[in-house]
């Protein structure tokens, strides 16, 4: 996208609580206590809350459990 000679990168979308909430299957609710207890990546814009897509992505990332810590898998 091109405005006064500057190109804007949209690779990075900035997320709503309402998208995040659909993307996620959680209620908007949950989002928003997340964002209270600084659990959830997010940008505060005067009253409005975003989330970038890489941040949700990131911290989703850092909740997969892998399985691979010493004694969980048979013989370790």
């Amino acid at each position: 996208m091109k405005k006064d000679n500057i190109t804007y990168e949209l690779d990075d979308p900035i997320l709503t609580v309402a998208e995040v909430s659909k993307y996620l299957k959680i209620s908007k609710a949950k989002i928003y206590n997340w964002i209270n207890q600084n659990k959830i990546p997010h940008i505060r814009i005067g009253k409005n809350v975003r989330i970038r897509y890489s941040d949700l992505i990131e911290w989703l990332d850092s909740l997969v459990y892998k399985g691979v810590q010493k004694g969980i898998l048979p013989g370790d």
